[in-house]
């Protein structure tokens, strides 16, 4: 109840002696005034003007800081002096005008204590609303959070850790609903115990299965859908249909004691999870170590708990269910991937899992550049996205050759089959054609007995055959993909050929007319001349076009916002920082980084990969001495590479199992 205060000297506030009801209190201060509040509470404070000029900020202050709820503040004036007091003191709830009766004074203090008693009501009221502002944007900012972690196991750690945040709750679980296909068959509907956590005491979690049924708590939840709110999980209502295992308690020496069970459901209202909140603290910073503290700090929770929790739930579900979402369209896109660069690989057998090795060989380069602490790569950082964006980048590098023509893909040798066959025919031809015009031009000297001549008749059949046979040995050990020597070069380079205008031409040149040299054409003896590997300029163009069709077809795809450099950075991976590269002549940091790493793993599997018909495998250590070769040359980026090397990439045992043994 409220009592009377008069701040000054009695005569000087009265004029007169302290009244005997209703009884009063003198105090000289502001200072004194809260003292007298804090030992009875709220009061009708008569102050005397001079009193409240002394320390007018200090009491302005203190009634802006709540004081104003635990007093009714009225300034004592003579009646010519109570319009310039209120004037001077605008803070004060009423004037009172002497002379002062006790009838005025009882009166005045009933008014006090309504007026108090409603500013009470409104403070609370504001507390009530502030509170429940402060949680619905407390839910706002974590709905925020929730919807924005796509990340499944951190999307749970933080549904179960803001629900128990908002309930100052000590420990709490969260249990996920897997509901088997064609349950009832032998297939049970389970519940999977996914999360844990405890402030108390330590856990040694592992995750596993329980029934989803009404025997324990978190399946009867489940199953009901509903929220359930226990004061003491050892002591349930009666009739519950499920029980409260003990015994993380018995081996922790842990209580559970209040607890609150929420069903997170998805946006059809199915529950696919349930959120356990157990022992809810006064204190947050309390730790319930042993069965003994809990009773002392622990309270039951409360509805505004429940619904707050339910609310939560709600919007982890949701996020959840969005979350589990674009991870299922993630792994259906990447096994769709998979399928694509598979089709092109079979397209071209001899670099089966190229793609693949290459992806795992960047992605390990770019994981290592993100955690560089110091030098020129510090600054270079990639998010999640980025290290998917690059991984399928580099599994789609090679995708244009779905473009390429088998035969340019699939030539071992420096001719094509067909090639070679034309030429072993028209050699046949040729050596018989040889021995043909022998035979007829010895039969005719014979019949006209011109013997003499047969010797050198003889002499020059044996010539030609033994040219036409020289150039045929020379043909077949020139087609071999290997480095051509000098003399060969020469040789090829030199011989008389003959020219079509195209290919197609050279097809149907009728057999007969090579039977006199030259015997080979321009197009075969360029393919022949080439001093390394098995392709011609003209082959290696037409490959080197996947690159450009691989952008052609990667940019009609419509790539999320996180996955837009995917067509880029694929672009980029045969360019060269001098500029010599393709198909841009791109210089420099013109070439986005993830390509310049990719362009690392591109050569390094090129090099050491043993599935090339065409080439032998080169040794690991050759290999970087080639790259270390380029990148001093300005080829390649020198960072980059010494960050492969230094940190052993090329030992990744993930891209050592994709290389496979030539046989």
């Amino acid at each position: 109840m409220a009592h009377l205060l008069l701040w000054g000297e009695t005569r000087e506030i009265l004029g007169g002696d302290l009244p005997a009801s209703p009884p009063a209190e003198e105090v000289r201060s502001l200072a004194a005034l809260e003292a007298a509040l804090d030992e009875r509470g709220a009061a009708l404070v008569l102050a005397d003007p001079r009193r409240l000029e002394a320390e007018r900020d200090e009491v302005v202050a203190w009634l802006r800081s709540g004081g104003s709820s635990q007093v009714v503040l009225l300034a004592v004036a003579d009646p010519t002096d109570g319009d310039e007091v209120l004037r001077r003191f605008p803070f004060v709830d009423d004037l009172l005008l002497r002379p002062v009766t006790p009838v005025q004074l009882r009166r005045k203090l009933e008014r006090a204590i309504e007026s108090l008693g409603r500013r009470t009501a409104i403070r609370q009221l504001e507390r009530a609303y502030s509170r429940r502002g402060e949680e619905l944007s407390q839910l706002n900012q974590i709905g925020v959070a929730l919807s924005a972690e796509r990340d499944i196991r951190r999307l749970l750690e933080l549904i179960l850790s803001k629900s128990r945040e908002i309930t100052v709750a000590d420990a709490g679980s969260l249990y996920l609903v897997e509901r088997a296909p064609g349950a009832g068959n032998g297939h049970v509907n389970r519940l999977r115990f996914k999360l844990a956590q405890n402030d108390s005491v330590p856990l040694d979690f592992e995750e596993f299965t329980i029934p989803l049924d009404e025997t324990s708590i978190a399946g009867y939840v489940a199953l009901a859908g509903e929220t359930v709110n226990e004061q003491d999980a050892y002591h349930l209502p009666k009739g519950s249909s499920y029980t409260i295992s003990r015994s993380f308690d018995e081996k922790s020496g842990y209580r559970t004691k209040s607890m609150l069970v929420v069903p997170m459901k998805d946006h059809q209202d199915l529950v696919i999870g349930v959120v356990q909140l157990i022992n809810k603290k006064r204190d947050p910073a309390a730790v319930l170590q042993s069965a003994s503290l809990v009773d002392d700090p622990g309270i039951s929770f409360t509805t505004v708990d429940r619904s707050l929790v339910e609310s939560l739930a709600s919007q982890g579900g949701v996020a959840f269910e969005n979350a589990d979402l674009i991870q299922r369209i993630r792994k259906l896109f990447d096994e769709f991937i998979l399928a694509a660069v598979s089709a092109v690989e079979q397209r071209d057998p001899v670099t089966s899992d190229h793609s693949r090795r290459v992806a795992e060989l960047t992605v390990a380069l770019a994981e290592r550049v993100d955690k560089a602490p110091a030098g020129p790569l510090a600054p270079v950082r990639f998010t999640d996205d980025q290290m998917q964006e690059i991984r399928y980048a580099a599994l789609l590098h090679d995708f244009g050759k779905v473009a390429v023509k088998e035969k340019y893909l699939f030539k071992e040798k420096k001719l094509y089959s067909r090639q070679m066959i034309a030429i072993r025919q028209r050699f046949a031809y040729i050596l018989k054609a040889f021995e043909a015009d022998h035979l007829r031009m010895r039969l005719e000297m014979m019949s006209a007995g011109r013997t003499e001549g047969l010797a050198v008749l003889e002499a020059e059949y044996q010539r030609k055959r033994a040219e036409a046979e020289r150039v045929l040995d020379a043909v077949v050990r020139a087609n071999e993909p290997t480095v051509l020597a000098e003399e060969s070069f020469s040789a090829f380079a030199s011989l008389p050929t003959r020219h079509f205008e195209s290919n197609e031409d050279e097809d149907l040149f009728p057999v007969e007319a090579w039977s006199e040299p030259p015997f080979l054409s321009s197009t075969e003896a360029e393919a022949l001349s080439v001093r390394k590997g098995s392709l011609t300029a003209d082959d290696r163009d037409r490959i080197n076009a996947h690159v450009q069709s691989t952008y052609e077809f990667l940019i009609k795809i419509p790539w999320t916002a996180e996955l837009r450099a995917i067509p880029e950075i694929a672009w980029a991976h045969h360019e060269k920082l001098d500029g010599s590269g393709y198909p841009r002549q791109l210089k420099g940091s013109d070439i986005p980084v993830q390509s310049r790493m990719m362009a690392i793993a591109d050569i390094y599997d090129a090099l050491v990969a043993q599935d090339r018909p065409y080439k032998k495998a080169v040794a690991p250590e050759r290999a970087l001495s080639i790259l270390t070769a380029e990148a001093k040359a300005g080829l390649l980026d020198a960072d980059l590479l010494r960050v492969f090397i230094e940190a052993k990439i090329f030992d990744l045992p993930a891209f050592k199992a994709l290389i496979r043994q030539r046989t």
